[in-house]
């Protein structure tokens, strides 16, 4: 990908019927609401670092989205050249029309008015748009159906909900219904925790910043528990038809063989190039099959400062410092961490108070949840694995970096280390076995991910036989 040319780059076929501008412009605008979200939150929630390199991690992701389906990163917009003359099957192209040149592309079913939402005109005479043994499809019926399901269906894929319907599968059972609500929950919780950080302020108390949290959910977003149930409920038929196609398939020792290779390999070759990849894939909890050489496991017991004021002072003054010489403005330097020193003493006395218990031979992991307000910390992998760094790391600050990096042994703490975020106390838990993991260390879940492949496959190939068995004709002209 790398060595291709300019030319070749702007050759890029496109894979589905779906609008490649469409496309587009919905990942502009989730890039830009996603990098916004982002920075609110950061803007908001301690530390900052760690959620502003969060919403990198989502602009990183669409733009690679974006770079995957041909839109040029690096070059004007406007000399952009969509090549659709490669054949594609009904079920690639919304209309079914395979394409022999760019002049029979099917960019005139939108118009100007309708392409940012890549809406078709319901303003017509109804037609028959597709014919099939013991039947035919009107435009119609078409045509609300796509304005409806245009997005979910650029990338969750075809809605199987009417087959499953036709087969029954849409009766719910008691253990559907317990299923559906336990999802509903999670995904509600998880949506509650995104907007409490979102609109959390200075003063206010846990239950009021939920309470404002779901009071913007409700009125801003219309995000509420039963609507979230009754999108679940409305897609179940769907699933329980999926999963009653799929249910027979299995996967081979030869797939899961090859299924490892293949993420191996990806990860060797992004993680050699790319170690704070490697980072964030430990932290978010990622199957992690390859492991750089030179890092090391620690924990951390984050003494926060008490009030945002001090913490805003404190960032500034040592950004500052990161920015001057050490022996060229050595004097610069004295006068800033006389003005630290006041700033951290709190947290320092809270310290000694924790240096003194492990002394006493508490346990640092006991202390962590008494004292520590490092909410990773609270959450696995890291909290029995710690987090993962290197001389080099690219998620903390270089004081914490350097301080942990200078532990001798595992079992070791630090002394207390001044970063933007507080004071931290900091344990050597092990060194990272760098290398590849075995198979045998991640199979189930090499397995499960192989097999959920195979499914896909499977399905996809179902559908695809169930579409040639229908003997269908498709007539796209009358969608205009």
């Amino acid at each position: 990908m790398a060595n291709e040319t300019k030319q070749n780059k702007k050759k890029k076929q496109r894979p589905s019927g779906v609008p490649t501008l469409l496309v587009i412009l919905l990942l502009i605008i989730a890039l830009a609401m996603g990098g916004l979200a982002g920075f609110a939150i950061a803007r908001h929630t301690a530390p900052v670092n760690d959620e502003l390199e969060k919403a990198n991690e989502r602009i990183i992701e669409l733009e690679n989205t974006l770079n995957l389906i041909g839109f040029p990163m690096d070059e004007d917009p406007e000399d952009w050249v969509f090549d659709d003359s490669a054949e594609t099957s009904a079920q690639q192209e919304l209309s079914g029309k395979a394409t022999s040149g760019a002049s029979d592309d099917l960019s005139d079913l939108w118009d100007d008015e309708s392409l940012l939402t890549g809406t078709l005109d319901e303003n017509t005479e109804p037609v028959v748009v597709a014919e099939f043994d013991g039947g035919q499809l009107l435009s119609t019926e078409v045509i609300p159906e796509f304005n409806d399901q245009l997005t979910t269906q650029i990338f969750a894929g075809y809605s199987a909900s009417e087959v499953a319907q036709a087969q029954g599968l849409d009766k719910l059972t008691d253990e559907d219904l317990k299923q559906i609500n336990a999802q509903a929950q999670q995904a509600y919780a998880d949506q509650l925790e995104y907007y409490t950080a979102f609109v959390a302020q200075p003063g206010k108390s846990p239950e009021e910043i939920r309470a404002d949290a779901e009071r913007y959910m409700r009125e801003e977003e219309n995000i509420t528990l039963q609507a979230i149930t009754d999108e679940i409920k409305a897609d179940w038929p769907a699933q329980k038809y999926y999963k009653e196609i799929v249910k027979d398939v299995t996967v081979s020792e030869e797939e899961v063989q090859q299924y490892y290779q293949e993420q191996l390999a990806i990860q060797r070759e992004n993680y050699s190039q790319y170690p704070e990849e490697f980072e964030f894939a430990h932290t978010d909890g990622a199957l992690i099959l390859y492991r750089p050489a030179g890092y090391r496991a620690v924990r951390d017991i984050l003494i926060p400062f008490e009030n945002d004021e001090d913490e805003v002072k404190a960032t500034a003054l040592m950004d500052e410092i990161t920015q001057l010489d050490p022996q060229a403005d050595a004097a610069r330097i004295q006068e800033i961490e006389a003005e630290l020193n006041p700033l951290f003493a709190p947290l320092e006395a809270t310290a000694k108070e924790i240096s003194d218990k492990l002394q006493a031979g508490e346990s640092f992991m006991s202390l962590a949840d008494q004292y520590g307000k490092d909410e990773m910390m609270e959450s696995e992998p890291v909290r029995s694995e710690g987090y993962y760094i290197n001389e080099n790391s690219y998620l903390f600050s270089t004081e914490f970096i350097q301080g942990a990096m200078i532990l001798d042994r595992p079992g070791q703490v630090s002394s207390p280390l001044r970063s933007p975020s507080g004071l931290h106390l900091v344990e050597y838990l092990s060194d990272v076995t760098p290398g590849d993991v075995p198979l045998d260390e991640v199979r189930p879940t090499i397995e499960a991910q192989a097999l959920e492949i195979r499914q896909r496959a499977y399905y996809d190939e179902q559908t695809a036989a169930m579409l040639e068995e229908a003997n269908v004709q498709y007539y796209p002209e009358r969608l205009q």
